[in-house]
């Protein structure tokens, strides 16, 4: 490296040299300045950062040629990862909505695994079978039990707490339906052919509905405090799912008196037989307590 008073002297003769070069023959060479010589040292220092910039390039050139032939999957570490492409939305599509907050669900118990509970109820007809602890949510649900032919039609309905039963008037007459069963009593007053009333059947219990003008209409409403409950068969055999543990099982029928019987349910079927003894209809009152007159209903 040649020192400071070297270069000053090579910058002298290669000025000196341009400028005879140039100098017309008529004119003397002009002398070299100092300030000629800060010029074409400041052109120096810019073409040494020029070439210095160049060696640096073809470094890292080599460097990341190096690389790709050590690993062709490898990416420069000076070379930027390119991003996926997106397709461009359609003028005409609609903007996307903003994302809705995701919905908190309250996380409910794990159900039990159901068990079955099988046999027949002897004895008497209109039978039906419910478990009798199994409390469920409050039904929405609607029924009905309609006033037809001068009787209620079906003459035996059975609802889950919270029912609602319509009793709409299908005859060319009035009727007058109530119940004078304690604490679930109603009278609907008399009403004519196309009307309807409805009562909500809130506790659980055996409901008799009677009508005011003819005493031959009797019905009867089984609440159940559940969704378990089942219908035997004529020949009085049922099949009934239910949730595995330790259960109070009923057999009821109209005019009967109800069979309970408790189970322990698991994975296997609980064979269970019940007996009921069934008799008459008891006679009846209006709703005012009096005996129905003689007269033709």
């Amino acid at each position: 490296m040649p020192t400071k008073l070297s270069r000053y002297a090579l910058i002298t003769i290669v000025a000196a040299a341009v400028s005879h070069a140039d100098a017309s023959p008529r004119t003397k060479p002009k002398p070299v300045t100092r300030a000629d010589i800060d010029r074409l040292e400041q052109k120096i220092a810019v073409q040494r950062k020029v070439i210095e910039s160049l060696v640096r390039i073809q470094k890292e050139y080599a460097a990341s040629l190096a690389a790709l032939i050590a690993d062709p999957n490898a990416v420069p570490a000076n070379e930027p990862k390119e991003e996926p492409k997106q397709d461009a939305p359609k003028p005409d599509a609609p903007k996307p909505d903003a994302p809705k907050p995701l919905k908190q669900f309250k996380r409910e118990p794990i159900e039990k695994p159901n068990g079955t509970v099988a046999g027949k109820v002897t004895g008497a007809s209109d039978v039906y079978v419910y478990v009798d602890d199994l409390v469920a949510t409050t039904a929405t649900a609607t029924a009905t039990m309609k006033q037809e032919g001068k009787q209620f039609v079906p003459r035996v309905l059975v609802v889950q707490k919270g029912t609602r039963v319509d009793f709409p008037n299908r005859d060319a007459i009035f009727h007058n339906v109530f119940s004078v069963t304690p604490d679930s009593s109603f009278d609907l007053g008399s009403y004519p052919r196309g009307e309807s009333r409805t009562v909500k059947m809130s506790r659980p219990g055996v409901i008799n509905v009677y009508c005011n003008m003819h005493s031959q209409m009797v019905g009867y409403i089984l609440v159940v405090p559940g969704s378990h409950y089942v219908r035997a068969g004529a020949d009085g055999t049922f099949r009934l799912s239910v949730p595995a543990g330790h259960h109070r099982i009923v057999a009821w029928a109209p005019n009967a008196k109800p069979a309970v019987k408790e189970v322990d349910v698991g994975d296997d079927t609980v064979a269970l037989d019940l007996e009921l003894k069934q008799g008459a209809a008891p006679s009846h009152t209006k709703k005012d307590g009096l005996p129905y007159g003689s007269y033709k209903e």
